[in-house]
């Protein structure tokens, strides 16, 4: 078979989506953000229990405690999505997927019956184990599936998933604890709802073609395809069969390196400050001299929630990189005016809070479509699972540090830090950020594009101009 030249690379005829591609890309697209909507839950239920005090008696919690239950779930994040995202890219992404939450379900059952701040820590820690496998096996397979005109909309809806998952589950936990503060194990354990909903959904979901092509499982890939009406020359599949094999380093070579460095830099200046600000977001706004601090967290989490829903609508738009360079700047000047929460009105810097929030809330999908993008089959899911780890372990040092820096420091020096690590994350995206937008898979992982891309995409000839591709 011959290599593909790149004009081949820029022009491959998008699928046709059917009826049957349709009914499998809204299933897939369902249950890889329930995956999404149970991190949130579970690390919003967290922050709602960790605010109580008959939490913090029952299980006689120390600041050291608090402050590693906090950042449990992130730690097993940084472990599950390198470990997992690396053993997923060896057997398959089918088995992992049902495995990750059959886990999260089990540890969810046992967060009812803990009695210590350890087993509060353990049980944190594989939840998050779970979580972090599910960032890096869910968002690739939605993107190894997904025709390029739909690939955006379909794996930034994730991150809208996650922000929904918050809030549903900080109104739950505040209704709850409020009038049953003694209940907090009930909080807790209703995460297990949600994944045994999301795991008997995902029961039957089929193997990635693209990773079975890359493995030279070139007949299991033609089923597949087949029963989604598409083919092996449906959109860019064939080209898969061209990848060599690669191992877990490559994405450390001097091919990619440059992309694992932006994705772990942009993800991570995202991810520090929002998960530090949002765990402690009560005493945070409580600190802003806010009236009714809890209130105003509830809203804030409305709030970024709305930033992503308008994120999903823009991607597409827009483009990638402006929708993560001006949102991140936004952030870090809006940071930096609460950071002068002494000097300034309290409207202003209650404002500029919830603009920071807003403004996370848009560029944050973004996490959910460039390190899928970047990557190449053979090691998608490790390159996901790496930056994911690197983000998740330093928003778990933020987490643990924010209130230790808030008894140390005043608020504005801790949110002037923030700022900063956003101002970071934007001057990086300014100068690495690529434009992938209407590329497929192929082009953009090929090698034939060293480091990070940075050229305009060139349109894709539409399903609407050929002919339906034949059945394999």
């Amino acid at each position: 078979m011959h290599a593909m030249t790149s004009a081949e690379l820029r022009k491959p005829v998008e699928p046709v989506v059917g009826p049957r591609a349709w009914r499998f890309l809204t299933r897939l697209t369902a249950v890889t953000a329930g995956g999404m909507f149970i991190d949130g839950y579970i690390f919003a239920v967290i922050g709602v229990t960790m605010a109580l005090q008959t939490f913090k008696d029952d299980l006689h919690v120390t600041s050291t405690w608090a402050g590693l239950i906090s950042s449990a779930t992130l730690i097993g994040i940084f472990v599950g999505a390198t470990t997992f995202g690396l053993l997923t890219d060896r057997i398959g992404r089918k088995a992992m997927f049902l495995g990750d939450l059959a886990g999260f379900a089990i540890a969810s059952v046992l967060m009812f019956f803990v009695q210590s701040s350890w087993q509060m820590f353990a049980l944190g820690l594989i939840m998050g184990m779970a979580v972090g496998a599910d960032y890096a096996i869910g968002s690739p397979l939605i993107t190894e599936f997904s025709p390029t005109s739909l690939r955006a909309r379909l794996t930034s809806f994730l991150q809208i998933a996650w922000n929904l998952g918050y809030v549903v589950a900080f109104l739950i936990g505040y209704l709850i604890t409020r009038s049953y503060p003694h209940e907090w194990r009930l909080v807790l354990a209703s995460a297990v709802i949600p994944a045994a909903v999301c795991l008997i959904a995902r029961h039957g979901l089929p193997e990635s073609p693209r990773w079975l092509l890359a493995q030279g499982r070139r007949e299991e890939a033609e089923e597949v395809l087949a029963k989604l009406d598409w083919s092996l020359e449906s959109g860019d599949f064939q080209a898969e069969e061209d990848e060599k094999p690669a191992r877990f380093g490559t994405i450390f070579s001097r091919d990619y390196i440059g992309r694992t460095f932006f994705v772990s830099m942009f993800w991570s200046c995202l991810v520090v400050p929002y998960f530090a600000i949002i765990f402690f977001q009560a005493d945070v706004l409580k600190s802003l001299r806010m009236s009714n601090p809890i209130v105003a967290a509830l809203i804030g989490t409305i709030v970024a929630l709305a930033g992503a829903v308008l994120g999903w609508f823009l991607i597409e738009r827009v483009g990638r990189r402006k929708l993560l360079i001006v949102p991140l700047w936004v952030t870090g000047v809006a940071l930096l005016i609460v950071a002068f929460d002494a000097s300034l009105p309290r409207i202003i810097v209650a404002i500029a809070f919830f603009v920071y929030l807003f403004a996370y809330g848009v560029a944050s999908i973004l996490c959910g479509v460039y390190p899928m993008e970047l990557f190449p089959t053979a090691v998608r899911t490790s390159g996901v699972g790496f930056s994911s780890s690197v983000s998740r372990i330093g928003a778990a040092i933020g987490t643990f540090l924010l209130p230790i820096a808030l008894n140390h420091w005043s608020v504005g020096g801790t949110m002037a830090v923030m700022g900063a690590v956003c101002v970071a994350g934007a001057i990086a995206s300014q100068f690495m950020a690529p434009e992938t937008t209407g590329r497929s898979l192929v082009e953009i992982s090929s090698k034939q594009a060293r480091g990070v891309i940075r050229t305009d995409a060139e349109p894709l000839t539409t399903a609407s101009s050929v002919h339906k591709p034949k059945v394999a």
